[in-house]
This record gives C-alpha cells, sequence and structure tokens, in this order.
C-alpha cells in the first residue's frame, strides 16, 4: 500500500512552481489551501524567510517540519518524505528571496533619484546665488561711481541743484508782495532761493536711507517741506498720518521697498 501512495504521489521530475506542485499533490482547493497556511505561518516561527532553503539552519528545518507534521499528521502518510512540502517550502521561500531583492532594488533607485533631484536643487540655488549676488555688486558698483560722480561735480549753493517748482516761485511771488513796496530787489531775490538753499537737509535725510531716494527731493519741496524746521515737524506726526501721506503724495513714484526704507527711517527719527 504504501509503495503504491509513493508511485501515486510521487512525480517523474521536479516540479518548478507552484502549480506544478498542486497538480501533482492531488489536493482540493481546500486542502491546498490548509498547506499555504500552515508553511507561511510556520516558516514565520521557525526560519528565516529571507533565506534560501539550502541556507536554512538544519535544526530550524527540522522544528519546521515537526511543527507542520504535529498539525497534519496526514501529509507525511499521503506524501513519502513530505515531497510535497519540501517542495512547496522550497519555492515559497525562493520568491520571498526574489522579492526581498526587487524590493531593496527599488528602494536603492530611489534613494539614489533624491539624492540626484537634491543635488541639481543645490546646484540651481547656488546659481541663482551667484547671479543675485552679482547682480547686488553690480547695482552696489554703480551707486558709487554715480556719488563719487556728483561729488566731483561743482556746486554753488551747499545741496544738490534743484530746479524751482511752480508752487515755490509762487510762493516767493507772493512773499515778496507781502513785504511791501520798499523791499529791495535783494530781498526778493533771497526769497525766491530760500527752498532751494533749505532743501540740502531734504536732500541729506532722503540720501540716508537705503536704498537712496534723493529722487523725491523736487516732490518734497513740492509737497512744502524744504527746511530743517519742516522736516522736525514732518518726524512728529503719527506714523498712520505718515504713511497715508507719502502714499497720496509719492504714489507711483515708490515702489514696495522704497516706501518700507522711508517709514523705517521715519520710525527711527520719531523714536530718536
Amino acid at each position: 500500500m504504501r509503495t503504491e501512495l509513493f508511485f501515486i504521489s510521487q512525480p517523474a521530475r521536479r516540479c518548478k512552481d507552484v502549480r506544478e506542485v498542486k497538480l501533482a499533490s492531488r489536493m482540493n482547493s481546500w486542502q491546498w489551501q490548509r498547506l499555504r497556511a500552515l508553511v507561511i505561518d510556520a516558516a514565520a516561527r521557525f526560519l528565516n524567510t529571507q533565506c534560501r532553503y539550502e541556507h536554512q539552519d538544519p535544526e530550524m528545518v527540522r522544528l519546521f517540519y515537526q511543527a507542520v507534521h504535529a498539525t497534519w499528521p496526514e501529509i507525511a502518510a499521503k506524501y513519502p518524505n513530505s515531497w510535497v512540502l519540501v517542495w512547496y517550502l522550497r519555492i515559497y521561500l525562493l520568491k520571498r528571496v526574489y522579492r526581498k531583492r526587487w524590493s531593496d532594488k527599488i528602494a536603492r533607485e530611489r534613494a539614489a533619484s533624491q539624492l540626484r533631484r537634491l543635488r541639481t536643487k543645490n546646484t540651481n540655488q547656488s546659481s541663482v546665488h551667484q547671479i543675485d549676488t552679482g547682480a547686488s555688486q553690480a547695482r552696489v558698483a554703480k551707486r558709487t561711481r554715480g556719488r563719487a560722480i556728483t561729488c566731483d561735480r561743482p556746486v554753488s549753493p551747499p545741496g544738490p541743484e534743484i530746479s524751482v517748482s511752480p508752487a515755490m516761485q509762487c510762493s516767493a511771488v507772493i512773499a515778496h508782495q507781502h513785504s511791501g513796496s520798499s523791499s529791495s530787489p535783494a530781498s526778493a531775490q533771497s526769497h525766491s532761493i530760500v527752498p532751494i538753499q533749505s532743501s540740502h537737509a531734504v536732500f541729506r535725510f532722503l540720501d540716508s536711507m537705503t536704498p537712496s531716494l534723493v529722487k523725491l527731493v523736487p516732490d518734497f519741496l513740492s509737497a512744502g517741506i524744504y527746511d530743517q524746521s519742516h522736516l522736525e515737524d514732518f518726524f512728529t506726526w503719527p506714523e498712520k498720518a505718515q504713511r497715508n501721506f507719502l502714499l497720496k503724495t509719492f504714489v507711483g513714484k515708490m515702489n514696495a521697498l522704497e516706501l518700507g526704507a522711508m517709514l523705517i527711517a521715519l520710525n527711527c527719527r520719531r523714536h530718536g
């Protein structure tokens, strides 16, 4: 009886995959699922599922077979030397090894891809930083040359040459008319050049900012701020009033950076 069972159950050639093992074992679906569950559970308890069958510890393999035979004794009785158990275990462990190698390969490729992207990002950031640094140095050099040229120009009064706006000329004429007919031409000339001579304080204040805002000197004079006393009065205004004045008076003439520099300078003067 045992010899007949051996010839019926033992295949003539070695099975290459799970499907051939299942066909050779002549198990139904329920029996095959039970065999798979037993092998997977016992292998997780006794064997290293990341190594092939040939690399397992012989003592742990013996314990594996004992656990399976104790749970399902018919395996040893129906299949000589438990060949169905051995072959399925070999294929199961081999697939686990291949799956582990594939996952490790994918992980290495992802890590290498992330490292390449990080290096590319750092290179791009370094290039942008170098471009920004070069542009900043060029702006500083241009500003320095402009100031040097301005200092080399001959200036009659102490301060920049600023043309008198029509509003200032009207103020000078009105002041001359109120001074009476006895005023001399020299007095009228003195009244007409007061805003220009007194603009040096406005020039110093606007040039002290970063970036320099000396381009706004004519606009300050047109707004009635043309000497140190007017500046001091302007410095005492509340912060909100100063901001509203700047936004309404210099609309379209200052960008956000220049407006911020102006507000910081006014805040320093207010608390200084």
